[in-house]
């Protein structure tokens, strides 16, 4: 009778520890947990936070500026206006590449595209760059990217007069938005209004009031 209850009491603390060591397998065991990174599509463009060939523009401005006589150094104004994407999905390259053909804009210096003058100098009157580092717009690359936005900006004094340089410059970002179906913005990145059209007018006039006086 002894060696029975002994038996049964050995049967029972091995069924409570089979019980035992089946639930703990069926606990999530606590460790680091791995998270999948997040991939860039096409509906994650990259943030733009400055604009880079703008900011080029402006140290060639002031190498300029410093390397020039001082007899006759004169002020210098840069014109900045953006043509943005309304989706925040990018600009097809081909159709950016399309897009600037039709404006009569050409690919030359600094790997960006320009209004080059028609006399025998052909200089730029203003230029066309990618909003996003280096700037830059390779007609072979093009193609194969997707553009978040434009940069259009004009370096004063220019081979042309100021007013008419502008007017040129804001038909061609007119243009270039009909083309791409986006906003012509200003150089806050804020759409650009009559009112901040006419201050972009304002603004050069008085340039060229200043450049007088000098």
């Amino acid at each position: 009778m002894l060696e029975l209850r002994l038996i049964l009491l050995l049967i029972g603390v091995v069924f409570i520890a089979v019980v035992y060591l089946l639930s703990r397998q069926g606990k999530p065991r606590l460790g680091k947990s791995h998270r999948q990174a997040p991939t860039m599509t096409s509906q994650t463009m990259p943030v733009i936070t400055a604009d880079p060939i703008l900011e080029q523009a402006e140290k060639r401005a002031s190498v300029n500026a410093e390397d020039a006589d001082p007899a006759t150094k004169k002020p210098q104004l840069i014109i900045c206006l953006h043509v943005a994407d309304r989706s925040q999905q990018g600009f097809a390259g081909a159709q950016v590449l399309a897009a600037l053909q039709m404006a009569g804009l050409r690919y030359g210096q600094y790997q960006v595209f320009h209004r080059i003058t028609n006399t025998e100098l052909q200089q730029s009157v203003f230029s066309v760059a990618n909003m996003v580092e280096p700037g830059t717009l390779n007609p072979e690359s093009l193609p194969q990217t997707r553009i978040p936005g434009l940069t259009l900006f004009l370096l004063l004094p220019g081979p042309q007069n100021a007013v008419a340089a502008c007017a040129d410059m804001l038909a061609t970002a007119r243009l270039l938005a009909r083309q791409l179906h986006a906003d012509v913005l200003d150089d806050k990145h804020n759409l650009l209004t009559s009112d901040g059209t006419q201050q972009l007018r304002e603004r050069i006039l008085e340039f060229q009031k200043q450049l007088l006086n000098c």
